[in-house]
């Protein structure tokens, strides 16, 4: 029988593609656990599993292509994205591929295969196999397929062709017991990352990324989350054992990427109590809920190294949060962020979403002015976007707003196609100049200035977040500002 060489790829978007990137940007880059992970589950079944993260790498077309040919692979994986266009540069790539070996087969997987499965197989005949929702039992199951000759048909979870048609099996089941996986197989990489957050560096080097649970248990409507993958954690004790090896391969910082890290107050205090018994020394982060938060369990996030909490705080206007399905008000925010800074957290992070459907001048303005007054470190501004599979998308289709074949592959800003919304360049600029009021306010630059000298791991994170938006204020140099408060609550 057969043994099936693999290779898996997390794939650049399209401008990595055709331009390839230097190395130098590798910082803003995590992780991607998804291919680290079926890389260990598949090596755990003894087959020769090859990863690289072409994103990071920054390969050109042909310089990935170039590595697939060396690498020779029977089966080659990419995992992809709506959001970052990856799906789209795979499928190029595959075409590429496909002219070198037609035998090899090529899967694709992650959350763009997950929701565009039929889409993808109609579009790419280069692309022979969507893989959907969790992959690690399903691509085993599939290689093992490969490997008897047997009929895809048992397979679950799988979108694939069969004598000209396309057909799509049942869904498998989420997997229940997330401790059963082995750890994510970093070591394959072959890459230090140094990791990025909002322009703020969070370490010189040995950083890496984990996930201690999968989906979330709230209903945004902006977000893939609970609609597709439910929600599960992983037991303290298994993340602990992970936190402890990773710990003796030399790692300084861990980025805990789940969707809502502090959701059980219970689970939070038991594993920073286990962090202190094990004499953890590593520096961390977390995403946090605004509704979640104690001092209590801040204080002991902080005892044990949490040195930076961003906060899913999206606007300061009831109506785009009710729209939002967030469950949470903007006096909630206010007080997560008192909290937070009341337990000494080093840096307290805000993410903002503007651009929803309809959303007026002055509720943007109101959202941007919020964030100027919160006392929180650095803000992190985002335009809303939507993709597939997401509350909002099917929302816009049906009011015949987006055009799903127009933008499925990649996604679309809202305000883009929103007919009562405030133009992207307009909403842009207007970023733009709160950011550069929120950096000059005197207040601001004094609160900052002393929380970095009485805190010795905020001097490089603090400097290096300042040198990025400095050259980011140069990159915007020129663009016609439309920031005037007095106009912008006159237009409503």
């Amino acid at each position: 029988m057969k043994i099936f060489k693999i290779a898996l790829i997390n794939p650049g978007p399209g401008d990595v593609l055709e331009k390839g990137r230097l190395l130098a940007n590798v910082d803003y880059f995590y992780p991607p656990l998804g291919i680290c992970y079926l890389s260990a589950i598949l090596k755990k079944a003894n087959y020769k599993v090859e990863i690289i993260d072409q994103a990071a790498r920054g390969f050109s077309l042909e310089q990935i292509v170039k590595w697939i040919k060396k690498k020779d692979p029977d089966i080659l994986g990419f995992s992809t994205l709506t959001a970052s266009g990856s799906g789209i540069s795979a499928a190029i790539t595959a075409k590429e591929v496909k002219k070198w070996n037609p035998n090899i087969k090529i899967i694709f997987g992650n959350r763009h295969a997950t929701v565009n499965d039929y889409r993808i197989l109609n579009k790419y005949p280069q692309v022979d196999i969507c893989v959907r929702d969790e992959g690690e039992y399903t691509i085993l199951e599939l290689i093992k397929a490969f490997e008897r000759n047997l009929p895809l048909k048992d397979v679950k979870g799988i979108t694939y062709r069969n004598n000209g048609n396309i057909l799509r099996n049942e869904n498998s089941e989420l997997i229940k017991d997330l401790d059963s996986l082995p750890f994510p197989d970093r070591k394959s990489l072959k890459i230090e990352y140094t990791g990025n957050f909002g322009n703020l560096d969070l370490v010189s080097k040995g950083f890496t990324s984990i996930v201690s649970s999968r989906g979330c248990p709230y209903h945004c409507t902006f977000c893939y989350g609970r609609r597709s993958v439910g929600f599960r954690t992983r037991s303290v004790e298994n993340i602990m054992e992970e936190i402890l090896y990773l710990d003796s391969e030399g790692f300084r910082f861990i980025n805990f990427v789940d969707d809502n890290f502090t959701f059980s107050k219970k689970r939070v205090l038991k594993l920073c109590q286990s962090m202190r018994k094990n004499k953890i020394d590593m520096n961390w982060m977390c995403q946090g809920r605004v509704t979640q938060e104690s001092v209590e369990v801040l204080r002991e996030m902080r005892r044990v190294n949490c040195r930076i909490i961003c906060y899913g705080i999206e606007s300061a206007n009831q109506r785009i949060l009710d729209y939002y399905k967030k469950g949470i008000t903007p006096a909630q925010s206010i007080l997560a962020v008192k909290k937070a800074r009341k337990s000494k957290i080093p840096f307290i992070l805000g993410s903002f979403i503007v651009g929803a459907p309809g959303e007026t001048f002055r509720e943007v303005y109101n959202t941007l002015k919020f964030a100027q007054k919160l006392n929180i470190d650095f803000p992190v501004f985002n335009l809303l976007g939507t993709m597939p599979g997401t509350d909002i998308w099917d929302e816009l289709v049906e009011k015949n707003i987006l055009d799903e074949e127009k933008y499925w592959e990649d996604g679309v800003h809202i305000p883009d196609i929103d007919p009562n919304g405030i133009p992207t360049e307009e909403i842009s600029n207007l970023i733009l100049e709160m950011f550069r009021k929120f950096l000059r306010d005197p207040k601001y630059i004094l609160k900052e200035f002393y929380r970095t000298i009485t805190s010795s791991y905020r001097i490089f994170a603090t400097f290096s977040f300042l040198a990025h938006n400095i050259n980011n204020f140069r990159d915007f140099h020129g663009v016609r500002s439309f920031w005037n408060p007095d106009k912008v609550l006159e237009r409503d």
